[in-house]
């Protein structure tokens, strides 16, 4: 059984409009509802294995905010590749995860966390669904099951969208 949690990175801050899209750290509303996620993953006993980000700054630093209380994964990688990446690179990454990370977060941005989420589920007629699809909010995330014993077998709806949860859930 496999684990991939879709999050997407916390609420930007749009304070300074000469910064590039990369650059753009946390608003103070991005960081409480990071740690708020945080909260419900120590809450709810939940570990990582595996942590892939965007290089962005919104992103490494709605990771570093859940790093203070969550126990420290087997690995993290950073990567500007999936920075802007649409789904189909992101799932092309996914699959050649090493067996042994059985529970996987990944960090990233719109539109791409919706259209994976939409790539990888096959059950898209239910409520958590209908909800991720009407908005994938900041800093909310999409937990999604695999009957699987390798990442390089995850396909087109071979996962079941477990939960979908948002800050204002919480």
């Amino acid at each position: 059984m496999l684990e991939l949690y879709v999050m997407r990175h916390a609420k930007s801050s749009w304070d300074n409009l000469q910064l590039p899209d990369h650059d753009r750290p946390l608003s103070d509303r991005g960081k409480r509802n990071a740690k708020k996620i945080c909260e419900f993953f120590v809450k709810k006993q939940i570990k990582f294995d595996l942590v892939l980000v965007s290089s962005s700054i919104r992103t490494k630093k709605t990771l570093k905010i859940l790093q203070k209380k969550l126990e420290k994964p087997k690995k993290i990688i950073t990567s500007k590749s999936l920075y802007l990446a649409n789904e189909n690179k992101i799932a092309l990454k996914i699959k050649k995860i090493k067996k042994d990370y059985k529970k996987v977060l990944l960090i990233n941005h719109e539109p791409a966390v919706t259209n994976l989420v939409n790539y990888l589920v096959k059950n898209k007629e239910n409520s958590l669904f209908k909800l991720m699809n009407y908005k994938f909010s900041t800093a909310a995330f999409a937990k999604i099951v695999f009957d699987l014993d390798n990442w390089s077998k995850i396909n087109d709806r071979t996962g079941l969208l477990k939960n979908f949860i948002r800050p204002k859930d919480i």
